[in-house]
C-alpha cells in the first residue's frame, strides 16, 4: 500500500492524538513509568495537539495509507539556545509500531528534509530518550549522529537523559 504524506491540520488533532498515545505506549515500555504510560488518554493529546495546530508555530506532517493515520513528524525552529536561525528542530516523530520498519519513517524524514531546505534552514536536530534504543537505530539510519549534547528530563516521576541527533539538510 502506498504512503501518502500531506500537511496537518486542525481536523487531525484527534488522529495525531490517537498515533501519540499508541507509540508512547508501546515504545517507551520499561523506559517511562507504567502508570504515566497508563494513564496517557486521546482525549488528554488532542487537547494538547489543538492548541500546537492553532498557534502554528510548529508544523505537523502527515503519514497516510488510504484513510488510515500511520505516523507523523512535527518540525519548526530550533528551541535550543546554541542553535542559530539555520538550525531547525523535529520535537516529534511517532509511527504507529504496526508500521515499525515499513519506510514510513524515512518518507516522512525525506518530505521534513525537503520542506525545511526550502524555507533555508542547513540543518536539523532532534532530542530522543538515551534509551530508546530503537528510535536511536531509526535516526542513524535517516543520518543523523549524537553531537554530544545531552539534557536532563523528568517524565512521570522518572528522571531521564536525552541525547541531541543532528544532520545536515544538504545531500
Amino acid at each position: 500500500m502506498s504512503i501518502e504524506v500531506r500537511e496537518a491540520n486542525l481536523e487531525d488533532a484527534e488522529a495525531i492524538a490517537t498515533v501519540h498515545v499508541a507509540t508512547w505506549q508501546a515504545a517507551y515500555i520499561g523506559i517511562i513509568p507504567e502508570h504515566f504510560l497508563n494513564e496517557l488518554t486521546v482525549a488528554g493529546r488532542t487537547a494538547g495537539w489543538q492548541k500546537a495546530l492553532g498557534n502554528g508555530r510548529i508544523r505537523v506532517l502527515l503519514a497516510h495509507t488510504g484513510h488510515v493515520l500511520v505516523g507523523w513528524i512535527a518540525f519548526g525552529r530550533s528551541r535550543d539556545e546554541d542553535k542559530d536561525s539555520q538550525w531547525a528542530e523535529v520535537e516529534a516523530f511517532y509511527v504507529l509500531p504496526s508500521w515499525w520498519g515499513k519506510g514510513v519513517g524515512r518518507r516522512l524524514s525525506d518530505a521534513v528534509k525537503m520542506q525545511l531546505r526550502d524555507a533555508g534552514y542547513k540543518h536539523v536536530a532532534l532530542w530522543v530518550l538515551a534509551e530508546n534504543h530503537r528510535a536511536i537505530a531509526a535516526y542513524r539510519k535517516l543520518g543523523f549522529v549524537h553531537d554530544g549534547s545531552s539534557k536532563s528530563t523528568q517524565i512521570g516521576g522518572a528522571s531521564l537523559v536525552e541525547l541531541r541527533y543532528h544532520r545536515a539538510l544538504a545531500d
